[in-house]
């Protein structure tokens, strides 16, 4: 793994700046391979089934699994070993803080969260702070950091990110980092390292 980068994307209809670390070793395994983003839920299921880099027999596997996986050997997510089958795909990337920016301090800011069941997540509150103590209780509650800036030296936290249990071990939650690894490949910008005392938005 390398450092934290951050990068301003368009994930499922929001605009975003994504926190994440490269898992290297995965990304330089798919660039070899020519191997893009995986989207398939069910195979993604299918493959948190199995061990990385150990060979299980074919035989062993419920056949939709079996069928599913040897749908997967294109995309270089397993291969076959005579009759057994290893896996090769593991996610990517991490993502360690989805951030949204919010002009708005009310209940509306909580409107566009879509991240908080995948990664921590924060409302970057770009906005007066009149009428915010409502936000602030919803966001603790939906465990949702919010961060204000209005130009001051440095953002004050309102409301502390809260981590989450690593989602890898789920297939959605490994599906959502192939959509943040979709948006980040798609983007031609450099990477750029993370400056926690910066505005997302710079």
């Amino acid at each position: 793994m390398i450092g934290s980068f951050r990068r301003q994307v368009t994930l499922w209809g929001v605009q975003a700046v994504l926190v994440y670390r490269w898992n290297s070793d995965e990304h330089a395994r798919r660039q070899a391979a020519g191997a893009g983003p995986l989207d398939d839920l069910w195979l993604l299921d299918a493959l948190l089934k199995l061990p990385v880099g150990r060979a299980v027999a074919r035989a062993s596997l419920a056949g939709r699994d079996r069928r599913l996986l040897e749908r997967g050997e294109p995309v270089h997510a397993c291969g076959r070993r005579g009759e057994s089958v290893e896996r090769w795909a593991v996610p990517p990337l991490s993502v360690e803080l989805a951030v949204v920016r919010s002009e708005h301090a009310s209940l509306r800011a909580l409107d566009v969260m879509p991240f908080g069941a995948y990664a921590p997540q924060a409302i970057w509150l770009d906005a007066p702070m009149d009428g915010s103590a409502e936000l602030q209780a919803q966001a603790a509650r939906f465990s949702t950091g919010v961060v204000h800036w209005q130009g001051a030296d440095e953002p004050r936290v309102l409301v502390p990110v809260q981590p989450l249990e690593d989602m890898h071990d789920t297939a959605a939650g490994w599906q959502f980092t192939e959509h943040a690894y979709a948006r980040l490949l798609g983007d031609p910008a450099g990477l750029g390292l993370v400056n926690p005392l910066g505005s997302p938005t710079d």
